[in-house]
């Protein structure tokens, strides 16, 4: 153990860092929720849905190949919807055949 870690364990003791509160958590999950979106907006992600759906739909691992696109539909409700629609023609598609 080192110097440093000594003292940061003896300031621990006197002044415990606080909890975090609940509402600053889920202000900070939501923060980050908007800059994933901003990474990736919708109009730049509709241009590249139908291809991750397409590689899901050939069982190809499409979060892997195109993981921004799938943080999106996460943090996306509008998104997601469209990704739901388009994923479930496709499937019946590939049924019909």
């Amino acid at each position: 153990m080192n110097i440093k870690t000594i003292f940061q364990r003896i300031k621990q003791r006197f002044h415990p860092t606080p909890a975090l509160q609940d509402e600053v958590v889920v202000r900070f999950f939501k923060l980050l929720e908007k800059v994933r979106k901003e990474d990736l907006p919708c109009d730049k992600m509709y241009t590249q849905l139908d291809e991750f759906v397409e590689r899901e739909v050939k069982a190809q691992d499409a979060t892997k190949l195109m993981p921004l696109i799938q943080e999106h539909l996460d943090c996306c409700s509008d998104c997601h919807e469209e990704y739901e629609a388009l994923l479930d023609v496709l499937k019946h598609t590939e049924n019909d055949k």
